[in-house]
């Protein structure tokens, strides 16, 4: 560019001078200077300009199709142009989810004032089409009921109870136990034990565990019992702390899976328990009242899940808000930890080295566990670094709830997050983009979060429904259509 412009000559970039424009007579044919040679620069550069203007207006002509933004619709347009669609499984289970009625808990004549507190449905392995399912409105009591569904349009109501029980004019839920402070409610399928987990404060640790009783193949009743003559043995199983400690409680439990020496992990308000032959002892801290790192180290655990492909890993987490990996082969001075920016709800493992993790701020993420991290006994324990999330969910909404509902369906890479409005929401946990589902966005709890998510298969099904406890009542979304007819 030349550095001024002045009338008559031209400024040649590559020489670095002026030259004056002489006609064509007197100047070479091919000389930039050249009077033809310098109109027609001028012009060109004028068509240019045009041309670049034109350009952007057509730029921002163009709209990009909704269609082609949504996940489902958008999913298989890309793949018939020959793109992988991370998204397309995900995208259509959540799609495809559907209302399929709810089985209430308490008497409709009363009304609700509580959404579920814990809930826990069971259906693998069952003979029948029908589903059992373990819940309390009040944090004392354990209900039982069935959760049957009709065969011609896949239906859940509670009339259909009376067609799998001995008293059919009984369809109220049974009283399974009472306990003081439930927490949480889980399934041993190894150790097939229901086990329940107290909060209570007190110098102890406290669980209860049962067992369904289990008919005969050739038995028309379903496959677990419920009610007076549907458990077979209670117990109580406890781990005593420093008797001069008066807030011992478990918040979560966890089933161990086939391949761990140990029945069930417990995460309390002081450490890690474990438990293997029906008596419960301390994995960390080390001891009642002894801890590693810091006295905050392994306090107020929320959050417990195996890792899939190794059943010896545990990976656990509350408050604070530190990711914690630990080998129970190892001592847990050798357990390693992310530090992440708020407290930890949940965890879900998504596969051989990924996690889904919940937290408080509206934190939903997942970390990869391969990511370099320290050590409890390395220097800075103490320290704030957070660890990135490989994917984050930045739709999902819970500022300050510790008890709320989440659930991951590791196959389909679906996850199903309460969030702190009384809504619902799913997720792709291989993008983070919230998935559209008709009847699932369709969740309003006027009572405060939900708290009670769960994917679990009826008996009959390969695809896992989603159970919603909403209202004292145990709401179920399976994969289908809403009537028969539809079907192709």
């Amino acid at each position: 560019m030349a550095p001024n412009e002045i009338p008559g000559y031209y400024w040649d970039e590559k020489k670095r001078r002026y030259f004056k424009v002489e006609k064509g007579g007197t100047a070479p044919s091919d000389a930039a200077w050249s009077s033809d040679n310098v109109k027609k620069r001028k012009l060109e550069d004028a068509e240019s300009v045009e041309a670049l203007r034109k350009l952007n207006l057509n730029k921002n002509r163009i709209v990009r199709s909704r269609a082609v933004n949504d996940p489902l619709v958008g999913g298989f347009l890309a793949r018939e142009s020959g793109d992988t669609v991370r998204d397309l499984p995900a995208a259509a289970f959540a799609r495809g989810l559907v209302n399929k009625g709810e089985i209430p808990l308490a008497n409709a004549a009363w009304g609700s004032n509580t959404n579920v507190k814990h809930m826990l449905v069971a259906g693998k392995g069952h003979k029948n089409d029908i589903c059992t399912a373990y819940a309390t409105l009040d944090e004392t009591v354990v209900l039982s009921t069935y959760i049957p569904r009709a065969g011609e349009n896949g239906r859940v109501h509670r009339r259909l109870i009376s067609d799998h029980i001995e008293m059919p004019t009984h369809l109220r839920p049974y009283r399974e136990l009472s306990m003081h402070q439930i927490a949480d409610i889980k399934y041993s399928e190894k150790a097939h034990r229901v086990l329940v987990a107290s909060r209570s404060p007190s110098s102890e640790v406290s669980t209860m565990i049962f067992a369904p009783k289990r008919t005969h193949n050739n038995d028309t009743r379903p496959s677990w019992l419920i009610g007076d003559n549907g458990t077979t043995l209670y117990m109580s199983v406890r781990a005593y702390g420093d008797h001069s400690i008066n807030d011992y409680g478990a918040n979560v439990i966890c089933p161990a899976p086939r391949g761990c020496e140990h029945v069930f992990i417990v995460g309390s308000s002081r450490g890690l328990l474990r438990c293997g032959d029906m008596s419960m002892g301390w994995l960390s801290p080390w001891g009642p009242g002894h801890y590693y790192g810091s006295r905050d180290s392994f306090r107020d655990i929320f959050a417990v899940e195996f890792q899939p492909q190794h059943p010896q890993v545990v990976l656990f987490g509350g408050r604070p808000g530190r990711l914690f990996t630990g080998d129970l082969r190892q001592a847990a001075l050798k357990w390693s930890r992310l530090n992440l920016g708020s407290a930890i709800t949940h965890i879900k493992a998504v596969g051989e080295h990924q996690v889904l993790v919940a937290g408080l701020r509206n934190a939903l993420s997942v970390y990869d566990l391969r990511y370099p991290s320290r050590l409890l006994d390395a220097p800075g324990v103490g320290g704030r670094a957070s660890a990135a999330p490989v994917v984050r969910m930045d739709g999902y909404r819970n500022a300050a709830h510790v008890s709320i509902g989440l659930d991951l369906d590791a196959a389909s890479g679906v996850a199903a997050a309460a969030h702190d409005d009384g809504t619902v929401a799913l997720y792709s946990v291989r993008t983070g983009r919230r998935l559209p589902s008709r009847d699932v966005d369709a969740i309003r709890s006027r009572l405060g979060p939900v708290r009670c998510v769960q994917f679990e298969p009826f008996p009959l099904d390969d695809m896992p429904t989603l159970f919603v406890g909403v209202n004292s009542n145990i709401s179920a979304y399976t994969f289908g259509v809403d009537n028969a007819d539809d079907e192709a």
